[in-house]
């Protein structure tokens, strides 16, 4: 499966732009290698010892900490129902990095040293603690929102495949132009590589189905006072479709530029800002967006119960075991993703447990959806490359609800060639097999 950085689900672009000081920094950063490593740690009879690093606080915490909520209201759900093969998850001890490339380096040295058998929640900017699990080989479920060479390995499992490819052009973003019937397209982003290097793939797709595309901004600094500049290129240019790389605030200013400009009929798509609470305080500015998703939308256990189980028992347990007033969001379904992937990766080794019969399965699955959650993941491959297949859900706000758009009877997904011949109408694929439907 296709694994882009705009998947997950989404956590805002722009951390880039807010971490590329302290990157620069990183060189610095000692990785001292932990001399222990077993292929038992942490198993006994009764329990499974799992721990999690993550950015649970500095200025990324509200982006990255709630994986640590989707994969223990997993696992709370989990031991609730007795665990796998009579032994229960001891999910500790859960590391904060304080999103701090260092802070990272150390909590994953603790984590091999405290002998977890596995870590289970991994989820910040700055995962420069992967060489230290990768070389203990200690099986790491996570965020992928890093670099292909963080997640590299066998025993490293992101999310949704730890492959990411940004530079495959985005047959999404043309369908959607084509669909709403729009004319001439626009494309923003700030001037830093996660958000500039992220649009390459949109621009990509927009010049392969021959879309007219007036207006490309990649230059935009980073918490810009204005948007005035593009918004009047556009509205000079004829531009009726924007897409934009920035995050939600960025997304929300320009939104509320084309309004003052007389634009607000213009056809946005963003590739963040699909959140519940971020809709419920910016509707004026938010209806009518259309949103990229690369999993089942939250939506479905209202719109249709049990077509979906995976995202059902998401909701379910959020509820249930989460803190309360938590809502869905695409990073705490990331946890929950992780944490699922482990635990079936537990069914299928049995109760002669160790790392490597662990991750030896896993890597056989070949169609992984968390039981219609996201779209199938085959981790014959998902390591080091993607498949040709790419399906994705999209929702567009209305109101102060997400509704999902472009469904089919059969499915909420759409399926694309990834490789199609280049041609001037994006065609999309009949159900495929292992995609999550109804």
């Amino acid at each position: 499966m296709d694994r882009r950085w705009w998947r997950a689900i989404r956590v805002p672009v722009v951390l880039g732009a807010v971490a590329a000081s302290v990157l620069a920094g990183c060189a610095n950063v000692t990785t001292t290698t932990v001399s222990h490593a077993g292929d038992t740690d942490g198993v006994t009879p009764t329990s499974i010892k799992v721990g999690a690093l993550a950015s649970l606080s500095g200025f990324a915490s509200s982006d990255f900490a709630p994986v640590v909520t989707g994969a223990k209201a997993y696992f709370d759900r989990l031991n609730a129902a007795g665990g796998v093969d009579g032994r229960k998850i001891i999910y500790s001890p859960i590391l904060d990095d304080g999103t701090s490339p260092s802070g990272d380096t150390s909590a994953a040295q603790l984590l091999v040293q405290d002998r977890v058998f596995a870590v289970v929640g991994v989820a910040t900017p700055f995962f420069t603690g992967s060489s230290i699990l990768r070389a203990q080989s200690v099986p790491t479920f996570g965020l992928q929102e890093n670099t292909n060479s963080q997640w590299a390995g066998p025993t490293m499992f992101g999310a949704n495949g730890s492959y990411v490819d940004s530079s495959a052009p985005q047959p999404q973003v043309a369908f959607v132009f084509q669909r709403t019937r729009s004319h001439r397209a626009a494309v923003l982003a700030y001037n830093v590589a996660q958000s500039s290097e992220g649009c390459v793939s949109v621009i990509q797709a927009l010049a392969r189905f021959h879309v007219d595309t007036p207006v490309v901004d990649l230059s935009i600094p980073y918490g810009a006072a204005s948007l005035d500049a593009d918004v009047t290129r556009m509205q000079q240019n004829g531009v009726d479709f924007v897409a934009t790389c920035m995050d939600t605030t960025g997304d929300i200013k320009l939104s509320q530029t084309l309004q003052q400009h007389g634009m607000g009929s213009t056809v946005q798509y963003w590739l963040d800002g699909y959140d519940q609470q971020t809709l419920q305080n910016n509707q004026a500015a938010m209806d009518g967006v259309y949103f990229l998703l690369q999993q089942t939308p939250f939506e479905m256990t209202a719109l249709q119960p049990g077509a979906y189980p995976g995202i059902d028992q998401f909701n379910a347990a959020l509820k249930k075991y989460a803190p309360p007033g938590t809502e869905p969001s695409t990073a705490a379904l990331a946890g929950w993703l992780s944490a699922d992937l482990f635990a079936q990766g537990l069914r299928a080794v049995g109760p002669d447990l160790t790392r490597s019969a662990l991750v030896a399965d896993i890597n056989k699955f070949t169609d992984y959806t968390a039981e219609g959650a996201i779209p199938p993941v085959d981790w014959t491959v998902a390591h080091t490359a993607i498949t040709s297949l790419d399906c994705s859900s999209f929702v567009r706000a209305r109101g102060d609800v997400f509704v999902p758009v472009f469904a089919t009877p059969s499915t909420v997904y759409v399926c694309f060639h990834q490789f199609a011949p280049s041609s001037t109408t994006v065609t999309t694929l009949p159900s495929q097999p292992g995609v999550p439907s109804r």
